[in-house]
């Protein structure tokens, strides 16, 4: 085993060890033990998890359906599930950027730059659409929240003009364009929102496992999705801990929700996203290590073990 491989590992060794600190961390903040003196249908939480679950591996077709069709199906699961899970675990959305770890060898720095930044911005263009459009539904009375949710909008329909007009002016940005915003590029967008819808839908599942109507459970989880997902912008705690609950109190408070009731709510939910994203996440990360280490360590094993046995004869032999 190389040098460069066993420093890899080790790197790899102490992140693991961080991330399942910040996870037993995190899951203490949110004091699940309110729900279990709630009636919850679990067989239907269980299936908003699923649909949680199912999200996050149409987010990663963007990729190969999409802006890179080269790039292996679950490799593009990795880069999304643990990029997510590792948000889930730790402050300022660090996962973020840790998704540039688990890009295929022989990227370039550049590519995966372009191919992290991209769906980023997919990523906030589909939340506005969805958000923008839940508001005739949603019966939000908080004016901060609306004010923050036009800002965004009329900040990003400036910064489209902007765009624009840097594309007529500035050459460099037209070859850069003619490479990645093509068909691809199209057809990663509708991925994208694909998964932001069936993430919408997993919140509507989960309402309706705490107990609400479906029907009214349409109007909850559309109010709910907007709500969070603004708030969520900010880079602050793991998981977005106690924002993710002002947010879910302030949404179902416009549609005449207590705020008691809003708080037990807002812990399923982020309960469901916790009991998707974590055990997905492992589980990636332990694949992506195998994938990566797997053989040196099998090779290092195998040396040994032939060490051993050559040891062991010449004892015999003696």
């Amino acid at each position: 085993m190389s040098t460069k491989t066993k420093l890899k590992l080790f790197i790899g060794i102490i992140m693991t060890a961080v991330i399942i600190y910040y996870s037993i961390e995190a899951l203490k903040g949110l004091h699940v033990s309110v729900l279990f003196q709630t009636d919850i249908n679990w067989g239907l939480a269980l299936l908003s998890v699923a649909i949680f679950v199912y999200a996050n591996y149409i987010r990663g077709l963007a990729y190969t359906r999409g802006i890179d069709r080269d790039m292996d199906r679950m490799i593009a699961l990795q880069i999304v599930g643990i990029g997510h899970a590792a948000n889930m675990v730790l402050p300022f959305h660090v996962g973020e950027g840790l998704r540039a770890a688990f890009f295929p060898k022989g990227y370039s720095a550049i590519k995966i730059t372009n191919l992290l930044v991209i769906p980023a911005i997919a990523d906030f263009a589909a939340i506005m659409i969805l958000s923008i459009a839940a508001v005739p539904f949603a019966g939000f009375k908080d004016q901060n929240l609306l004010n923050a949710l036009w800002i965004l909008t009329f900040l990003s329909i400036v910064a489209f003009i902007v765009f624009v007009i840097l594309i007529f002016f500035h050459s460099p940005l037209r070859s850069y364009l003619r490479d990645y915003l093509n068909v691809g590029t199209v057809k990663m967008m509708n991925w994208v929102l694909f998964s932001w819808v069936i993430l919408l839908v997993s919140t509507w599942i989960g309402l309706v496992a705490f107990g609400f109507p479906w029907v009214a459970s349409i109007r909850l989880s559309l109010a709910v999705f907007a709500a969070t997902n603004i708030i969520n912008f900010i880079p602050a705690t793991p998981g977005a801990i106690g924002l993710f609950q002002y947010g879910t109190i302030l949404a179902l408070g416009g549609l005449g929700i207590d705020p008691t009731t809003a708080l037990s709510v807002s812990l399923l939910l982020h309960l469901i996203q916790y009991a998707a994203l974590l055990p997905l996440g492992g589980y990636l990360y332990i694949k992506s290590l195998h994938g990566q280490y797997g053989e040196a360590l099998g090779n290092l094993w195998h040396r040994n073990r032939q060490k051993d046995t050559k040891s062991l004869k010449l004892k015999r032999t003696k």
